[in-house]
């Protein structure tokens, strides 16, 4: 049997092929767990090392497509190894945004008020009536593999933005890409390339993370061979808690807090003193801050520019360095979340409707994941001790 000491520093997480079972550290939540083996994405904890299929994420975020990681991701292969088949990767991606009416009139039936993550997922739940018929097999082999969910979800989350804005959808153009089309609903006018790249790049560091919570929600549900659009459901479930996705609304309305740098020191000792936490702050696997906040910091000082609101960058920036100083000794570490939500906010996104810009992101990833384990995906199913009352007796009258 082997052994891995995953909760070490030294521990290698590049490791060889796992040869089960396997004997790992164990902390609550799961903590330290090796649930299974993938060749989609790594991270190490201990560095802050990540890589899609062995390329560093750094050096994609901002150099690359959504849809050419998104490529990398589900295929293995890099763009420019075999240009026809990201060609045609790249068209399978974009004509599936195109959806059912009836989805879209449901979606545009509800109340434009409804939280945009309800909405989001009511779309995906809708899809799934309108894309598996009765004679489609339960796990939705053919969708997976088909790529249809990763473009629905972008196409779905843009008729949300417009439905909660009361704008009209844009006319579907297979020239443009999953961000530019996205950024069309989001703000005003034709998209600068500018922006387009940010929107590329948040999705690039969003699109996997190893078995965060939503990707495991989802996976667990591959597990029991549920199709896409019920795997979906279940990891935006996930997404939307405060601890995920959600907390982005929450550094928003931190930062709305702080009018001028001088404020964040009082702010975050405001928080603090009342039991609260500081939204974008913390993380299950990093002993350090999130290496994605570095690249990340630096594109909101270059949006915060280009936009004439160098306030954003500056108040931002005085809340981590205050937050830091409270927390670090605590082993507390800003996190992704805390760049994001003004990044997001300034392309034109309200405070809600980050989580479905995650979602976007993250269906690279998840789709990736799951299409590399259907083949040989085992029901997932851990086991619980129990600590509870000792056998004891239970009186009562036996029915006759």
């Amino acid at each position: 049997m082997t052994v891995f000491n995953t909760n070490s520093a030294s521990f290698d997480w590049r490791a060889s092929e796992v040869r089960w079972p396997v004997t790992t550290d164990v902390g609550p939540g799961l903590a330290g767990v090796v649930a299974t083996s993938s060749r989609v994405m790594w991270l190490d904890p201990s560095s802050g090392s990540m890589a899609y299929r062995g390329v560093p994420v750094d050096r994609l975020a901002g150099s690359r497509s959504f849809e050419e990681v998104a490529s990398l991701l589900i295929t293995g292969r890099r763009p420019e190894d075999h240009r026809p088949a990201f060609v045609e990767f790249q068209h399978r991606l974009r004509s599936s945004r195109k959806l059912p009416e009836p989805v879209v009139e449901l979606i545009r039936d509800l109340d434009p008020a409804t939280h945009p993550t309800r909405l989001l997922r009511a779309g995906v739940s809708a899809l799934g009536c309108h894309e598996l018929s009765v004679e489609d097999d339960l796990a939705g082999d053919r969708h997976w593999r088909e790529l249809r969910i990763v473009g629905q979800v972008a196409s779905l989350s843009a008729v949300v933005a417009a439905h909660r804005h009361q704008r009209s959808m844009p006319d579907l153009d297979l020239d443009r890409s999953f961000a530019s089309h996205l950024l069309t609903v989001l703000g005003p006018g034709e998209p600068k390339a500018e922006d387009v790249a940010t929107l590329d790049l948040l999705w690039t560091l969003y699109a996997a993370h190893g078995l965060d919570a939503p990707t495991f929600t989802s996976m667990i549900v591959a597990s029991c061979r549920a199709d896409p659009y019920f795997n979906v459901v279940s990891g935006l479930s996930a997404l939307r808690g405060a601890r995920q996705g959600g907390a982005g609304e929450q550094v928003l309305e931190q930062l709305a807090a702080v009018d001028s740098p001088g404020d964040a020191r009082e702010t975050v000792a405001r928080i603090l003193t009342s039991g609260g936490t500081i939204a974008g702050f913390g993380h299950r696997l990093y002993r350090m801050p999130d290496p994605r906040v570095v690249i990340l910091r630096r594109e909101l000082a270059s949006l915060a520019r280009r936009r004439g609101r160098p306030e954003v960058f500056e108040n931002a920036l005085s809340l981590e360095r205050a937050a830091t100083a409270a927390l670090a000794p605590r082993g507390v570490h800003v996190n992704i979340n805390f760049y994001a939500a003004p990044i997001f906010a300034l392309l034109g996104a309200e405070p809600a409707f980050g989580p479905c810009l995650v979602a976007v992101g993250r269906m690279a990833g998840l789709v990736a994941l799951v299409r590399e384990a259907m083949d040989g995906i085992r029901l997932m199913r851990p086991l619980s001790r129990y600590v509870g009352e000792p056998e004891r007796s239970f009186p009562g009258t036996r029915r006759s």
